[in-house]
């Protein structure tokens, strides 16, 4: 098999990349949900925001290595920590604010009361581990954790 090159591996990252925002775009938008949009907005501030300031971070010191013009690596650098700074202060600030004006919205879990992307309304899992035959069971709202735990108690 043969190396790709730079050109070809930047390329194929950054197709991975879009990859994975097109998941989250796509995870948002396929409802009218408040939750899928508060949870795909969470994950770009928690996880892509900051891995892309510390990709451009980690490029930063690196390039002050490369051997060339001092003065123009010390721009470079510069500027580097200048977008490293935009990502995490700017674009995160905003993606924050978005997460306060959304996660209110969110549904309550009626067992512990977080309002989480992942709570859903479903049918007790108490009384359903309890009861499978009955089909009358309370709809109540439930994170994960708690869904697991009210069907552990049963």
């Amino acid at each position: 098999m043969e190396k790709m090159t730079l050109e070809q591996e930047m390329a194929a990252a950054a197709a991975i990349v879009r990859v994975g925002l097109e998941r989250l775009r796509d995870a948002a938008t396929r409802t009218a949900d408040v939750a899928p949009h508060a949870a795909a907005v969470k994950a770009l501030r928690q996880e892509v925001l900051v891995a892309t300031s510390e990709t451009i971070g980690t490029i930063s010191a690196s390039v002050s290595e490369v051997d060339g013009d001092a003065e123009q690596i010390e721009r470079v650098m510069a500027l580097l920590d200048e977008a490293q700074v935009c990502i995490e202060d700017s674009a995160g600030d905003l993606l924050d604010r978005v997460l306060e004006i959304l996660n209110p919205m969110l549904a309550a879990c009626d067992e512990c009361g977080e309002k989480r992307p992942d709570v859903r309304v479903m049918p007790d899992p108490f009384s359903t581990a309890l009861e499978p035959e009955a089909n009358d069971h309370r709809q109540i709202p439930l994170c994960p954790p708690c869904a697991v735990e009210r069907f552990e108690q049963s």
